[in-house]
């Protein structure tokens, strides 16, 4: 129970990025970055995250304690996020963006690992139950760094995140680690090893396709939609509580994720969350106002809940014995990342000259052609694959 307890603290100051990443858009657009160039950045991250994120999740895989990774990833995350906010140039930027893409690409598998495997024999715990703690520090952060952007500056948000980071690296020394079993392979056994294996994986390749056309079509309401509120009149203040609103609901969803995933399997969750998720971009293609995307941000976060607790247990299930960081890794950070290289560019000029009402209707479309491909590749009542060696 300590451990959990620690764990779920962790996650807790994780979602102390609320604190920057809802106005990150509007510090890129102070500086004067055009929406063309703000997908370049993206772009630009994510090439240099598809690369190094496998070697982040193999070495968490290799070791018996990988939490010094990801405390030398968040004082690191610290230190950039403090030096992105003195730079007034794109290149400026950009070399800030591929630096903390270096560091921070693994944390995110790393971190899932650790909180799966504290869960691991627990009856009533599920991994749901640790993520909904960095809904409401991002539910908390969120709605506080509107307040104070808007009497201080959008300085205050970096330094608040970076504050966060560290201390999430002191936190991390609470965490009592027992020493993993490392799972020997082979010399041959690397990255393109494990992609052959899942070749083999009707629904993993129907997974990586789904969520391909997912990321793609649903990247430019994530990455303009302060933008367009703000373009529709609302302060930082009001962005800040419409971010709250969007995570509180996921303090309650993902619990609910949990006994679904328990009763139904993690591929139904899944599914489910993708359908609301074109329910919210629906609802804003056809009433395009602050109050319709605020109430669908709220909706949003159980969607998000069902698709993030059911895709993170399903890649765990279907992950080869001793190799989860990295399967983590390759569709979380590396599928993704790769996918971003094309959409990010692509958002900011649809952005440019579409304007960013037209990204919803995108987004419609993707997320129902998304859901398609995983209904059908993916059947039966559960997913039953075995842990199985490479």
């Amino acid at each position: 129970m300590a451990k959990l307890r620690a764990i779920r603290l962790y996650y807790f100051f994780t979602g102390t990025s609320g604190f920057l990443i809802p106005f990150l858009s509007l510090f890129y657009v102070e500086r004067g970055l055009t929406g063309t160039q703000i997908g370049w950045l993206g772009t630009i991250g994510s090439l240099t995250a598809l690369v190094v994120a496998p070697m982040w999740g193999r070495w968490s895989d290799r070791i018996p304690h990988p939490r010094g990774l990801l405390q030398f990833s968040l004082v690191g995350l610290a230190i950039c996020y403090l030096f992105l906010s003195q730079q007034h140039t794109f290149w400026g930027i950009a070399s800030l963006i591929i630096l903390q893409a270096l560091i921070i690409s693994g944390a995110e598998p790393i971190s899932n690992t650790l909180a799966l495997g504290a869960v691991e024999g627990e009856e009533k715990a599920g991994f749901g139950s640790i993520r909904m703690w960095g809904s409401l520090g991002w539910a908390l952060s969120s709605v506080l760094s509107g307040w104070l952007i808007e009497r201080i500056g959008l300085i205050v948000a970096f330094v608040a995140n970076a504050g966060g980071a560290v201390l999430n690296a002191l936190i991390l020394s609470l965490i009592p680690m027992k020493e993993k079993k490392v799972q020997p392979h082979p010399s041959g056994s690397r990255t393109r090893d494990l992609i052959r294996y899942f070749r083999s994986d009707r629904a993993m390749v129907g997974l990586a396709v789904a969520l391909s056309i997912l990321w793609v079509t649903r990247m430019g309401m994530f990455q303009f939609e302060t933008i367009y509120m703000k373009q529709l009149g609302a302060g930082e203040g009001l962005i800040g509580i419409s971010s709250m609103l969007g995570a509180l609901p996921e303090l309650a969803g993902m619990l609910w994720a949990d006994r679904l995933v328990r009763l139904r399997g993690s591929h139904a969750v899944l599914k489910w969350g993708i359908l609301l998720f074109s329910v919210t971009a629906l609802g804003v293609a056809l009433f395009p106002s602050i109050p319709t995307l605020i109430a669908m941000r709220v909706l949003s976060g159980i969607a998000f809940s069902f698709y993030w607790i059911a895709l993170v247990v399903f890649i765990n299930e279907r992950a080869p014995l001793g190799q989860t960081a990295t399967t983590m890794a390759l569709y979380l950070v590396t599928l993704r990342e790769t996918v971003s290289m094309a959409g990010a560019p692509l958002s900011g000029l649809a952005f440019d000259t579409l304007g960013a009402y037209w990204l919803y209707p995108i987004g419609v479309a993707g997320t129902l052609l998304s859901w398609v491909i995983l209904r059908f590749s993916v059947t039966g009542k559960r997913s039953q694959v075995d842990n199985r060696e490479l």
